[in-house]
């Protein structure tokens, strides 16, 4: 069974006190895996993005990648690349709300549905756009030409 927040923590102290190259990127990992790891579990996610949720998912958590995790938080850059892909083509296609929602409640249990009111716990730290763009600039220059063979491997090139 798939455990979201267990492979979150592992992502969470895999990049504890990573002070390496593209390390503004590589700090997000476990908050972006918890975001697509939401929007999996969000009921009114359609279904036409689905498939894009779970490629993002499945690329996290797959053993082979284009960089293997044998590199240490750096081999996450590739991932990062592939999520904050699938990022751009949702906010493209779903409300603002429910990514921004998605977003802020990371590190807390989903609610039954992440599209409702604001809750006094959620936690506002770190705007979305401004990371995602952050770790896209990143990701792309560490992955360079890889990043396509990365999109292919996840189902989204």
């Amino acid at each position: 069974m798939f455990e979201g927040p267990a492979f979150a923590d592992a992502l969470r102290d895999c990049v504890d006190g990573y002070e390496g190259a593209h390390g503004a990127a590589v700090c997000w990992a476990p908050d972006i895996f918890e975001l697509f790891a939401r929007l999996f579990a969000e009921p009114e996610l359609p279904e036409h993005a689905r498939p894009i949720v779970n490629a993002v998912l499945a690329y996290f958590v797959a053993p082979f990648d284009v960089l293997p995790e044998e590199l240490g938080p750096f081999g996450l850059l590739d991932d990062l690349y592939v999520a904050t892909h699938a990022y751009q083509l949702l906010r493209r296609e779903l409300p603002e709300e429910l990514l921004v929602r998605a977003w802020r409640r990371r590190g807390k249990s989903p609610p039954q549905s992440i599209k409702g009111k604001a809750r006094k716990d959620d936690d506002a730290g770190g705007d979305l756009e401004e990371v995602m763009a952050t770790v896209r600039h990143e990701s792309r220059i560490a992955v360079g030409k890889q990043g396509r063979a990365a999109l292919k491997l996840a189902g989204l090139g």
